[in-house]
């Protein structure tokens, strides 16, 4: 019995741990959008409405694409096959971004 109290201790440490990376993630979002408008602006020439529209559309492919993955993964993949072609697929991207520095 001493066993579950341990796991049930160690469970809300990291709830709060999880709830807190929750949070300063939304703070680092939303402080990222006023500065990410600006640039549009002037970097790319945007509206602000388009800018806005823009952004709004980043962040809800963000949102959606965990959910439209998981699916893919329990449906037709596999958890494995999916982990593994996201990260060879991030990898590449972030390799190839670095040959244009």
């Amino acid at each position: 019995m001493q066993g579950f109290y341990v796991f049930a201790l160690t469970l809300c440490s990291l709830l709060w741990l999880y709830a807190a990376n929750e949070a300063f993630e939304k703070i680092a979002s939303y402080g990222l959008q006023p500065n990410m408008i600006l640039y549009l602006i002037r970097e790319y020439n945007f509206t602000a409405a388009s800018g806005t529209s823009t952004l709004f559309i980043w962040g809800a492919i963000s949102n959606f694409m965990p959910i439209f993955g998981a699916f893919l993964s329990d449906s037709y993949f596999g958890r494995f096959l999916v982990i593994a072609v996201a990260t060879l697929t991030t990898l590449m991207v972030r390799l190839s971004s670095l040959s244009h520095l």
